[in-house]
């Protein structure tokens, strides 16, 4: 018999919730492309070194996918994130 893991569904409005009562920001106060690397909380719940490549980020508005967010592109890999939450790496 095969074990199965019991998942639980990522529910990124709480998720938002639970990362600003933390300290974390919105994303209409993401810093601009040059300002640096910095974390981000995606709508799936990763956390990840990200930087933003546009002056003027498009802010989409919250939906039914979830709330406000901004693409930004992982520093590691390049690939696309979607950020809800952004804060600085040294607010450990």
């Amino acid at each position: 018999m095969r074990d199965t893991v019991t998942r639980r569904r990522v529910n990124p409005f709480e998720l938002l919730e639970e990362a600003l009562e933390e300290g974390w920001q919105t994303v209409d106060t993401i810093p601009r492309a040059g300002q640096g690397d910095f974390l981000v909380l995606t709508l799936t719940g990763l956390v990840a070194r990200a930087r933003t490549r546009s002056d003027s980020p498009r802010i989409r508005r919250a939906d039914g996918w979830g709330p406000e967010r901004t693409t930004v592109v992982a520093s590691g890999s390049g690939n696309y994130l979607g950020a809800i939450a952004w804060r600085w790496p040294d607010q450990d």
